[in-house]
């Protein structure tokens, strides 16, 4: 987004209307916002009200320019939400404020209803009805309600424009029923469908190549999940091609870099991760600060056998990550260690590890980093818990 939305001339037009802030979520100064504004996506979009600076909206994920600007004029409604301002929005959006404000104030379940009450409300020809629908279907992700979420996926995505919003949504509830276990009832034919639909989304008119992008990788899994190999391979083949002709557009660096993670992710559902090896190496070089293109390199080369490389990649990393995203390095570092057989170089980077996390701040050690550290610690042989709090 800050590559492709966030420069789009036609924002300036917000500019008035809103404050704009970003937030490096892995520096510790901005440890205190964290805490009172919890995020396990990237990126999270807030609407914060000015007076007792409350989330009114949280959306997470990326965002076009269209779905911004609706993103905004939902988060002043519900900035402005009372008796007048309902009465004067009408009844869908005033449901979808209220649920926007449940929904930024970490009331998920609360706000769950009332997105399906806005969507009930508003009917097909409500304009506001892919961003409720996509709302709705993070929030039932959030407390892993799959099969809410996939359900509520299958009775409103056949109705919805085939814009971003569709292409999203779509994703949205592919990856719900692709998380649900493989025994559940309903699963399979909650995937024949989905798959379907996700299928018209990758046609959909002003998608965001994220979520293009990110609907190619659940529609490759889901071939997968149904035993599919042949299937998968060739959905991955045109995610793959995707991919190339998008990077090839992009206007710098960093444009052609938001598409490594989804080559990674591609490469390897193709079996072949070298296949990716030359963007990243080209993205190192171009963007020398970021650590993210020498970790995706140590990942590629750990699974093409390449150790070595691997380990120097994961240590280039680790000299320019910070925050708690340098937990997720050092355990890829230490899988590198595990292949060698360093038993002791593995356990002395897990246990520089373990002391780095717990020296995290509140804010910045969430439910992902506990599960990182926990994993670390058993490595180690320790009980779980023990050194991984002060």
């Amino acid at each position: 987004m800050r590559a492709q939305v966030f420069t789009d001339p036609r924002l300036r037009k917000q500019a008035g209307r809103f404050v704009w802030l970003s937030i490096d979520t892995e520096k510790p100064g901005n440890a205190p916002f964290l805490e009172r504004f919890p995020m396990d996506a990237w990126p999270t979009l807030f609407v914060i009200e000015p007076v007792e600076e409350r989330a009114v909206l949280k959306w997470l994920g990326s965002a076009g320019h269209g779905d911004l600007v609706r993103l905004l004029a939902d988060g002043e409604r519900a900035v402005r939400l009372g008796a007048e301002t309902a009465a004067r929005s009408g009844p869908a959006d005033a449901a979808l404020a209220r649920a926007d404000r449940a929904h930024g104030a970490r009331q998920v379940a609360e706000a769950i209803p009332l997105y399906r009450e806005a969507l009930a409300r508003g009917g097909p020809g409500w304009a506001g009805r892919g961003r409720a629908l996509g709302a709705l279907l993070l929030a039932a992700s959030e407390v892993e309600d799959w099969e809410g979420c996939a359900r509520d996926g299958q009775a409103f995505l056949p109705g919805l424009a085939r814009d971003g919003s569709f292409a999203n949504a779509a994703a949205l509830a592919l990856s719900c029923a692709l998380s649900a276990p493989e025994s559940a009832p309903w699963r399979a034919a909650a995937l024949d469908r989905l798959e379907r639909l996700g299928r018209e989304g990758l046609e959909a008119k002003g998608a965001l190549e994220d979520d293009v992008a990110g609907l190619y990788g659940e529609l490759a899994s889901a071939r997968e999940a149904r035993g599919d190999a042949a299937g998968a391979r060739a959905v991955a083949e045109r995610w793959w091609r995707y991919l190339e002709e998008r990077a090839a557009r992009a206007p710098g660096p960093e444009a052609r870099a938001a598409f490594d993670s989804a080559r990674v992710e591609a490469a390897l559902a193709l079996g072949d991760p070298a296949r990716a090896v030359p963007a990243l190496l080209a993205s190192e070089q171009a963007l020398p600060a970021d650590y993210n293109p020498p970790a995706r390199l140590a990942l590629l080369y750990r699974e093409l056998g390449r150790e070595d490389e691997a380990l120097d990649a994961a240590r280039r990393a680790l000299s320019r990550v910070y925050g708690p995203r340098k937990l997720r390095v050092y355990e890829l570092a230490a899988s590198i260690l595990a292949r060698k057989g360093d038993r002791p170089g593995e356990r002395a980077l897990l246990s520089e590890a373990v002391a780095y996390g717990a020296a995290l701040p509140p804010g910045q050690r969430g439910a992902r980093e506990e599960r990182i550290l926990s994993k670390m610690q058993r490595r180690l042989g320790d009980e779980p818990g023990s050194g991984a709090r002060p």
